[in-house]
């Protein structure tokens, strides 16, 4: 049968990733697409802005984090004089006090990390939980309907790891400069 018979035909892709791909492929042709992925784009556009915001924001409180840090490092240092040096005097390294501040600095950071990842989670429950008649509203705007039980937050399995790590890493960074003091 000729393409001319026909008033419309529906293809499915076999991964939303082709979906843009094959819709220029039969535009290319000189036929007019459509597809959801129309109403997506814009929404995708969003999230990702509303994640660098949020980045930009967790940026923002590891810098002040890192300064506590380095503060308490500090503090904490002053007010172990004495005993740095009796560690000294009964022959403990320099090298040695210094780990041992950075591995104080790296569990400061580290606690700290294990409650940030308890508050996303938090606040993740939170949102896929109560957050359906907002996100329902916004993508009444945007032209999809029905939302259903659609997750709205999701933590990737890796992400948490990665966060306490780094949480251990600005304490190592921010504990540094105050354990070359002592």
């Amino acid at each position: 049968a000729e393409m001319n018979t026909y008033s419309f035909i529906m293809i499915n892709v076999d991964n939303i990733k082709n979906v843009t791909q094959v819709q220029e492929d039969i535009e290319a042709l000189g036929y007019v697409t459509y597809s959801e992925m129309q109403y997506l784009e814009p929404l995708k556009q969003t999230s990702d802005m509303l994640q660098m915001v949020l980045g930009a924001i967790g940026a923002l409180a590891m810098m002040v984090s890192a300064i506590n840090i380095a503060n308490t490092m500090v503090m904490s240092i002053y007010e172990r004089t004495k005993e740095i040096g009796i560690m000294k005097v009964l022959g403990c390294l320099v090298k040695d006090i210094k780990k041992l501040f950075l591995f104080e600095a790296a569990m400061i950071g580290l606690l700290g990390g294990i409650v940030g990842i308890s508050l996303s989670y938090l606040a993740s429950f939170a949102i896929n939980k109560y957050g359906g008649p907002l996100f329902q509203t916004l993508m009444q705007s945007s032209g999809v309907y029905d939302v259903g039980d659609a997750k709205f937050s999701v933590i990737p399995f890796w992400l948490p790891f990665l966060a306490a790590g780094f949480a251990m890493l600005v304490g190592v960074l921010a504990g540094y400069f105050p354990t070359r003091r002592a």
